[in-house]
């Protein structure tokens, strides 16, 4: 029995529709512009050799290059189909056999487009042949990046977290870039054949139980119901959605805070450096102000203080420990960015290692500062927010 060659697969191919139709456009720009020059002579010669249409020759190129890419992720990526993915968790397949309809990397055909494209860019099309090839590879680079993500491959994840921005670099432009390029697609091969090892992905395995967490409701909740005869079922809503037991997410544990951390510092490095901007110590104190912000939403977007700030006044006590201990990083947040702008404005031409190591620090604060969520939820002195009559409420009052 023959074994199919590694980077063959005849089914990559783009399909005939995509062909013709990006044929048909660059045809009728071809034969415009020939018409035009057969009544107009020279002068339409010229407007056809102008940079306005070896532009929009190279955007057809490229863009004809981008929907390949997208084609080969969309048609073959069984993360990008569920019922593909459904279908192939049931099935005998393993990773160590070729997913039945393609392979996602790349194969020989994947080169023979690119370079049918490369050459009209080159001799018909006059504009630079690397806009293809760069349309391409980077779309199908930032496409399974994305798709990694979708399946969660943190490891490689992670560390394209930190070869990405270092594109934007000083320097990049020569040598140095493509080996950047390289190991971002080395670290996604490798991540694409550990993703192939755990299949089926959290997404595929259990699509009943994020259904569930997507929509908003409970476990118990969706046991708790009215079923009335000819109608949708009634669910009970508030308060037994608040008190019902939720499909929630873990904490951020200590290593994640500070991977996270170190990947909020390294991209405000690489910016920087990109854009020499000058040193800027508003900019780090707005991040500061942004991120204590975001965390009190967190905590404070479905719950409150048992009373309110008149009743704090009026009856006492003005302070609630087990409430207003939630305040407390983000303030050490907001003194921290107002130290770190005055670092920032001594630092001098260190400005950009300054500016990114304080995000980094401010970003781990506000991460794996305490209290947890999970537990101030239980425990703190709260209550929770009145939920808006919602259309389970509504249905149960007509009942």
């Amino acid at each position: 029995m023959k074994r199919a060659l590694p980077f063959h697969s005849p089914v990559v191919w783009p399909p005939v529709w995509m062909v013709v139709f990006f044929a048909l456009i660059y045809s009728m720009l071809t034969v415009g512009l020939w018409f035009m020059e057969i009544r107009w002579g020279s002068g339409a010669a010229e407007f056809a050799d102008s940079p306005e249409c070896e532009r929009l020759r190279g955007v057809i190129l490229g863009v004809a290059a981008v929907v390949y890419a997208l084609y080969r992720l969309w048609r073959f990526h069984p993360a990008c189909n569920r019922a593909y993915a459904a279908w192939l968790a049931l099935s005998p397949w393993t990773h160590e056999k070729p997913l039945p309809l393609g392979p996602v990397l790349f194969v020989w055909q994947d080169a023979a487009v690119i370079v049918v494209l490369t050459a009209v860019a080159q001799w018909h099309a006059h504009v630079d042949p690397t806009i293809p090839v760069v349309a391409f590879g980077l779309t199908w680079l930032i496409g399974m990046t994305i798709l990694l993500a979708i399946v969660r491959i943190w490891p490689a994840l992670l560390a394209l977290g930190f070869l990405w921005p270092a594109l934007m670099l000083p320097g990049m432009a020569d040598g140095l870039g493509f080996v950047v390029i390289g190991t971002i697609f080395l670290v996604i091969w490798w991540g694409h054949r550990r993703s192939l090892r755990t299949f089926p992905w959290p997404a595929s395995n259990a699509p009943d139980r994020l259904s569930v967490a997507a929509s908003g409701r409970s476990g118990q909740s969706l046991d708790i119901r009215l079923d009335i005869p000819g109608a949708e079922p009634v669910y009970l809503g508030w308060p037994h959605l608040a008190l019902s037991p939720k499909f929630s997410r873990p904490a951020i544990s200590v290593s994640t805070s500070l991977w996270l951390s170190a990947l909020a510092g390294w991209w405000t490095y690489c910016f920087i450096r990109n854009s020499g901007m000058d040193a800027e110590p508003g900019l780090v104190l707005f991040y500061s102000m942004a991120v204590a912000l975001i965390r009190v939403g967190i905590y404070c977007s479905s719950v409150q203080p048992p009373f309110n700030l008149w009743g704090r006044i009026t009856s006492g006590p003005l302070i609630l420990p087990g409430f207003d201990q939630i305040f407390v990083v983000p303030l050490a947040v907001v003194l921290a960015g107002v130290v770190g702008g005055t670092i920032t404005r001594w630092s001098g031409p260190w400005h950009p290692l300054a500016e990114s190591c304080l995000v980094a620090v401010l970003s781990y604060m506000s991460l794996a500062g305490g209290p947890r969520l999970k537990n101030w939820m239980l425990t703190g002195q709260l209550r929770f927010r009145a939920a808006p009559a919602n259309k389970s409420n509504t249905k149960l009052r007509r009942v």
